[in-house]
């Protein structure tokens, strides 16, 4: 079997949104080919990141289990450089003092054969020319392929260019002008990078530049919800916490009788432990969740409104620039002490923001599925170009 290997930032969304679409072009590969391939996942975040796979593709990992394998020496390398354990403008630091360094270990590792393990804990080993494209989201490191290709909601290049113009986050400024030049390095070296609509600087328009020749947008990368059917009672899904006054807001959904899903019971007291595709379900009435764009897509595609907390000035300044997106467009409000009745209120304009970049998106790509017209984008590429 030949493999595509995906290379991510931080977060569990970007892992999930590049297996995502690595899967989605090993199928339609497959379909003009007649080849499927596998898709290695490096393994950052034990066995938490593993639990989260199993559940996400739980009907392609019981019908094709060996299509999915994890790689703990590759998660291991972009730990060591992911904002987390570290505060964002020390990993920032970390990356432009290190990572020469470890794209230098990682080509090493990579020349040597890769070990695997698949998702029933079995070890294998995989050739580096087994591996036939990579597919990246906001890539720390250069993993060095190829054909390699980029699908995400804006370049980490364009991100710190913006925070250093508007002084935005805790970074150096000598260390912010180096991170640039490091993250446009492997930005231009993508065959495709694919932007998707909307994300962080789509409030800006036609203002806003292509930066490479390579470009390319899309509709939201990431798949499809599908409808649920569960019957639950009307509440609110949570996957942040830490915000101030969340608590005073569950008290008062508790007294008006809205039940509190999330995916993290064991942080929210009477909560009730729901998988995020739940949101597809009528009866989650809001969504409370870091301004992610994982997240916000989902409650875009589900019309589920969407309340994210305030930008902290230690956080990566994407956030800073996806929650003015949102409070532009429409596509979420941030919290700052509403009371539930209000937030529940905005569900009407919420509704007529949501109408209005789906109407913009079904005009300029005749989709709402950004998966498969990225994927196709990738594989029409690949083949023109491989064959």
């Amino acid at each position: 079997m030949r493999y595509i290997i995906t290379n991510f930032a931080y977060g569990f969304g970007p892992f999930l949104r590049t297996a995502e679409l690595a899967l989605k072009v090993s199928d339609l590969l497959k379909a003009k080919t007649g080849e499927q391939s596998g898709v290695i996942i490096p393994w950052v975040y034990g066995e938490k990141q593993k639990a989260i796979i199993e559940e996400q593709f739980s009907e392609l990992i019981k019908n094709q289990p060996e299509l999915l394998v994890l790689d703990k020496n590759l998660g291991q390398y972009l730990d060591s450089v992911f904002y987390g354990k570290k505060s964002y403008s020390e990993a920032l630091e970390y990356l432009v003092d290190n990572g020469q360094k470890l794209q230098q270990e990682i080509k090493e590792y990579l020349n040597g054969g890769l070990v695997v393990e698949t998702l029933s804990g079995q070890k294998q080993k995989i050739n580096q020319q087994d591996i036939i494209l990579e597919i990246n989201r906001n890539a720390r490191v250069d993993f060095g392929f190829e054909f390699s290709y980029q699908a995400t909601f804006a370049y980490a290049s364009e991100i710190l260019q913006h925070a250093l113009a508007d002084k935005i986050g805790q970074a150096k400024e000598n260390v912010i002008n180096l991170a640039i030049n490091w993250f446009s390095q492997i930005e231009n070296r993508q065959r495709l990078n694919l932007i998707a609509e909307p994300a962080t600087f789509f409030y800006l328009g036609q203002s806003r530049p292509k930066l490479y020749p390579t470009e390319e947008r899309t509709p939201p990368n990431c798949s499809l919800p599908k409808p649920i059917e569960t019957k639950i009672d009307k509440g609110i899904y949570v996957t942040v916490t830490g915000i101030p006054g969340l608590d005073k807001l569950f008290a008062e959904a508790k007294k008006i009788g809205l039940k509190i899903y999330t995916n993290q019971p064991e942080i929210i007291t009477e909560s009730m432990k729901m998988s995020p595709k739940i949101l597809g379900n009528k009866n989650i009435l809001l969504h409370f969740a870091r301004s992610g764009w994982g997240s916000i897509w989902l409650s875009q595609l589900t019309d589920t409104p969407f309340i994210a907390p305030a930008y902290q000035n230690e956080d990566d300044p994407e956030i800073y620039f996806n929650n003015i997106c949102l409070g532009k467009i429409g596509l979420g409000k941030i919290y700052q002490g509403q009371s539930l009745a209000e937030l529940l209120g905005f569900k009407a304009e919420y509704q007529a923001s949501v109408d209005k970049v789906n109407q913009y998106l079904l005009e300029q790509y005749k989709t709402l599925d950004g998966l498969e017209y990225a994927a196709e984008k990738i594989i029409n590429n690949y083949l023109n170009v491989s064959r």
